[in-house]
């Protein structure tokens, strides 16, 4: 018997049942600073699914850093100024950390299956358009949320 031996690419995205529904990074991008955090990190994992991303497991930690960082940092600075290490002032300031973390993650996924989309769409794959999708989390899901009624940690991670 002979054993096969098999070329694969370390970029090539694998097949997947979802590759019809993938689309290009750029619009869970969109979806998370125009829709909130929630919907694009969701969207971002779909894709990432969806592409075959060969980089699965890092823009899932990556998901995960931005899901969990968030209120951890929230809560950094909740205790920071509880303790007196920081002043009541300056905490808006230091939670624009959130929002810093926020964006580094989207637009490191971004790049991330960026590359992953341009190898897929080259060989074949056809994207949909996720402009109304976005639109639609833009619009509506974030309006159907309400976000005072939520606890400040899923907040962070939310909004």
């Amino acid at each position: 018997m002979a054993a096969r031996a098999y070329y694969r690419l370390p970029d090539e995205p694998l097949p997947s049942g979802l590759s019809r529904y993938a689309t290009d990074p750029l619009w869970p991008l969109l979806t998370l600073m125009l829709a909130g955090g929630g919907f694009g990190l969701a969207w971002f994992a779909f894709n990432s699914a969806a592409l075959g991303s060969p980089t699965r497991g890092r823009e899932w930690a990556c998901i995960a850093l931005s899901a969990l960082g968030s209120p951890a940092l929230v809560f950094a600075v909740t205790a920071a100024v509880g303790f007196g290490a920081l002043a009541p002032a300056m905490a808006p300031y230091a939670l624009l950390s959130v929002l810093a973390l926020k964006v580094a993650v989207a637009y490191a996924l971004y790049l991330m299956q960026q590359h992953t989309f341009e190898v897929w769409e080259h060989y074949g794959g056809e994207p949909r358009n996720g402009l109304p999708l976005m639109l639609l989390l833009a619009v509506v899901g974030r309006g159907a949320l309400d976000m005072a009624a939520l606890p400040p940690l899923l907040r962070a991670v939310l909004q």
